[in-house]
């Protein structure tokens, strides 16, 4: 069995084990988190140092969150270009349309549901309960908070954060880096870089940072 590697954990990424099911045993796991290095925890190594020889026959999970979306894609351009792999993780409770495409590097948990001809880009988070209704695209390192809804024919931009319990109307576009807060309603495009709030929704004069 190939080891497990776990980059940008935190919190989070300790909750991977249980995640991932009994099939990955807690010794192929190493961690590559500095916080956690510091905490003195189990099996942990520098943020920087995944790309280390040793660890070159390694799966990479990324569990960077939603404050770090710019840095993912960062690191898989970086894994892709050391010939290292990056496969996605898909939760077994999930419901997957055949026509679906996930690409490299997602994590998808629980009780997701991905309809007909949608396309997740590499490194895309689904937290528990999203759906992604029909041919909906969801870009690069994009993040999914639980319970968010995609309606059919949304493209969400790359690098963007849909908070929980977004709810997207048909045919919308949400641009690049965009932020939605907790409880929107989409129900017209979201501009690249921009901050959207509420129901109905408003676009914020000053975008939030995440950072």
């Amino acid at each position: 069995m190939k080891g497990i590697g776990v980059i940008g954990c935190g919190s989070q990424g300790k909750q991977l084990p249980g995640l991932l099911g009994p099939a990955i045993a807690w010794d192929k796991m190493v961690f590559f988190d500095d916080v956690l290095c510091e905490q003195h925890a189990e099996n942990c190594f520098p943020f920087e140092s995944f790309l280390d020889q040793r660890f070159a026959d390694y799966d990479f999970y990324i569990g960077l969150g939603y404050r770090h979306l710019s840095r993912k894609s960062e690191i898989l351009h970086q894994l892709q270009a050391a010939n290292r792999s990056a496969p996605s993780f898909v939760h077994p409770s999930c419901y997957l349309h055949p026509t679906c495409h996930i690409d490299d590097g997602c994590l998808i948990y629980p009780l997701c549901n991905i309809g007909p001809e949608v396309e997740l880009a590499r490194g895309v988070l689904l937290n528990n309960s999203v759906v992604v209704s029909h041919n909906s695209c969801v870009g690069e390192a994009s993040y999914c908070a639980p319970a968010v809804v995609l309606s059919g024919h949304v493209t969400v931009g790359n690098g963007t954060f849909l908070g929980t319990g977004t709810l997207v109307s048909n045919n919308r576009r949400i641009g690049d880096r965009a932020i939605v807060g907790i409880g929107t309603v989409v129900t017209r495009d979201i501009p690249d870089g921009a901050s959207a709030l509420g129901n109905p929704m408003r676009i914020l004069r000053k975008p939030v940072e995440l950072e």
